[in-house]
């Protein structure tokens, strides 16, 4: 290749390079002026021109060498110049298949298909998708670049939704940042736990719409409809109400700080317990509404300084429940509307003029069946208590009924909080919950609600591993059994009998625990009898399950009473030297007297760290009532248990004295 020609091949791969040897045209005086955009192809032009030229001049070889080198800058320009019908056809397929799926509850497609637009920040109004399962979908702003005035700019661009028909979609966990869904039906929808941070909800229908948890910082909600809606722990810090309809909405526990409700209605409205400092309440309807134990005060900046408080000027209280509420001052309630028709504490003036922390009320409730556990319990809390913290402690007989007329009776006496272990985990339930519209923070013990119902229920739970306390006593009794009992027989079937508290679904993990302990032993017992107790008159039934048995060596007490009744009965029968006790029992000063007897028949019981929960849980309670804790979310706080034998005097000795019960 001459010099000549390699010049020319160079000027090819480098098309936008200037020659040197020739002087500028009249031609490419006029391409300088024409657009920027426009000049790649006015230069390719010239080139192709000059190299039509030069092929004339060529041999066959060099044009074979020229063209294998030029091919890729070709397909490069074909690529780039197809980019923007090749993205348009992309859109428009993603769009077929969102209206061809639209009837879909399932439907990966159309998950995918929102996705492809959102990340070419392309919207699709007027979405179909009644009944939709979206659970966390991810359509958080895009960023697009554009050129103007010869800068490049980078834009931001939220998902555009509006007009959307999404009545009954699952949208839980979903995080849809600055979402546009102005103008949808979203009736019925679940938005569970979604970030909806700076989302357009301009006119929306949310009707029956469950938000619980939800993130609605900054969004806008003017004209929006969420009555009956769930709005339990939303966070909602700024947002915009104006003249929304909020009736009947369940708004327990949330975050209102800075929003505005001005012209809202929010007749019947459930807000106990929420934040609702710096709120705008001007002209909003919230008669008959729900603010117990709300906080309508003011912030604090980061510097200290006072902010504004919640603004009731003008609003419509009448029939209001004001109960327990925090307040700025005694006038900010009264430039509201019917404000005497509302209903407070007796001292509601005196607090406010007071500025000092509310008084908390916490309740234990105590099974008549169940002192032991429940005394441990009482201590603790009482000794997390201080001045401004009261401990009721209520004893009640067992029973569902029982414990829901003491719980009905606590609402109405405007309780702060309730410990309880629930008589039943399903049966219990309507009483809680009663409790929990009535802003009470409940705390249970020793039993641990299902999380799918505790989620909007209870703020937190201390317990030990049932299962775990039946597996280690069936372990014991296979340990103590060996010593004891096989030492020169060990092929010898030893007989057990079992007196369990299944009947409750909470002791049922105790005696799955011991059974499967006693499986993997290796030792050959052999269980003869079983029976379920749940009241002192069971005693009875173990009478009777010791006289129709008398070869049985080991009773296995499944839950306190079950234990109890064990122990009582042995002993009432004269089998002390016969038969050996080891169960589920809680530490308490008659049962330890009986673990330190050798003559006793109680060879294990369990201590359960009451004292520890009992104070934890009080501190729980406090620091969520005074919101000192960010949140109020659900959670299980696992409590270590211990095995103490006849062999442990010294340690149940100490746990005796640090209990006081000696």
């Amino acid at each position: 290749m001459d010099k000549k020609d390699k010049n020319l091949l160079e000027e090819m791969s480098n098309p936008e390079s200037p020659n040197p040897e020739k002087s500028k045209s009249s031609s490419e005086e006029a391409i300088l002026k024409e657009p920027q955009l426009l000049k790649p192809i006015s230069i390719l032009d010239t080139k192709i021109s000059d190299f039509v030229k030069w092929v004339q001049n060529i041999s066959l070889f060099k044009l074979a060498v020229v063209l294998s080198q030029s091919a890729l800058l070709f397909a490069l320009v074909s690529y780039v110049i197809a980019i923007p019908n090749r993205k348009k056809q992309e859109i428009q397929e993603a769009r077929n298949v969102l209206r061809k799926e639209s009837g879909y509850e399932h439907s990966d497609g159309r998950i995918a298909a929102l996705k492809v637009l959102n990340k070419s920040c392309q919207g699709n109004p007027g979405l179909k998708a009644v009944k939709a399962k979206m659970v966390n979908l991810t359509l958080n702003p895009c960023q697009s670049l554009s050129f103007t005035q010869g800068l490049l700019k980078v834009n931001k661009y939220s998902m555009d939704l509006s007009y959307s028909n999404l009545t009954g979609a699952d949208l839980s966990g979903a995080s849809l940042v600055g979402i546009n869904l102005q103008g949808s039906n979203l009736e019925g929808a679940n938005l569970t736990n979604a970030n909806l941070e700076g989302a357009n909800l301009t006119g929306v229908n949310l009707q029956g719409a469950n938000l619980a948890q939800a993130n609605l910082k900054k969004a806008k909600l003017r004209n929006s409809n969420l009555d009956n809606s769930n709005l339990y722990k939303a966070n909602l810090d700024t947002a915009d109400f104006y003249e929304a309809n909020l009736v009947n909405t369940r708004g327990l526990w949330a975050n209102f700080h800075d929003a505005i409700f001005y012209r809202a209605n929010l007749q019947s409205a459930n807000l106990n317990r929420a934040d609702l400092r710096g709120a705008d309440f001007y002209k909003a309807n919230l008669e008959n509404a729900s603010l117990r134990f709300t906080n309508l005060s003011s912030k604090t900046n980061g510097r200290g300084a006072q902010l504004k408080p919640a603004n009731l000027r003008e609003a419509k209280l009448k029939g209001a429940d004001l109960w327990g509420a925090k307040m700025w001052s005694i006038f900010q309630i009264k430039q509201a509307k019917n404000w005497q028709e509302t209903n407070r504490m007796p001292n509601w003036e005196q607090q406010i003029k007071q500025a000092r922390l509310p008084r908390l009320r916490i309740a234990l409730l105590k099974p008549e069946n169940r002192h032991s556990l429940f005394d441990a319990y009482e201590l603790g809390m009482r000794r997390a208590a201080n001045r401004r913290v009261e401990i009721w402690v209520i004893s009640y007989s067992s029973g569902v009924d029982n414990e829901a007329k003491i719980i009905n009776q606590l609402i109405k006496d405007g309780i702060d909080g309730i410990v309880l272990t629930p008589e039943d985990p399903v049966k219990s339930l309507d009483a809680l919950k009663l409790a929990r519209d009535a802003g009470v923070a409940i705390l249970t013990v020793d039993f641990c609600f299902d999380p799918m119902d505790a989620e909007d229920l209870a703020i937190a739970c201390y317990s030990t591993d049932s299962f775990q306390m039946g597996y280690d006593s069936g372990q014991y009794i296979a340990e103590w059994t060996q010593k004891n009992l096989l030492t020169n027989f060990p092929s010898k079937s030893v007989q057990i009998a079992l007196v369990d508290g299944a009947i409750y679904d909470r002791y049922y993990p105790y005696l799955q625990g011991v059974l499967k302990a006693i499986n993997e032993s290796g030792i050959s017992f052999k269980i003869i009898d079983s029976v379920s107790v749940a009241f002192d008159s069971d005693i009875i039934k173990v009478k009777k399950l010791l006289k129709d048995n008398p070869d049985v060596q080991i009773l296995w007490g499944g839950s306190n009473i079950a234990t109890e009744m064990a122990v009582a009965a042995v002993a009432e029968s004269g089998l002390i030297r016969k038969v050996k006790v080891f169960g589920i029992v809680d530490l308490s000063r008659n049962k330890a007297k009986m673990l330190l007897d050798p003559n006793s028949p109680l060879e294990l019981m369990i201590d359960q760290s009451g004292l520890q929960i009992g104070y934890d849980a009080v501190k729980t309670t406090i620091s969520v009532l005074r919101q000192e804790i960010g949140g109020v979310d659900y959670k299980v706080y696992p409590v270590k248990h211990r095995l103490l034998t006849q062999d442990d005097r010294d340690l149940v000795s100490d746990l005796l004295k640090d209990l006081s019960l000696e």
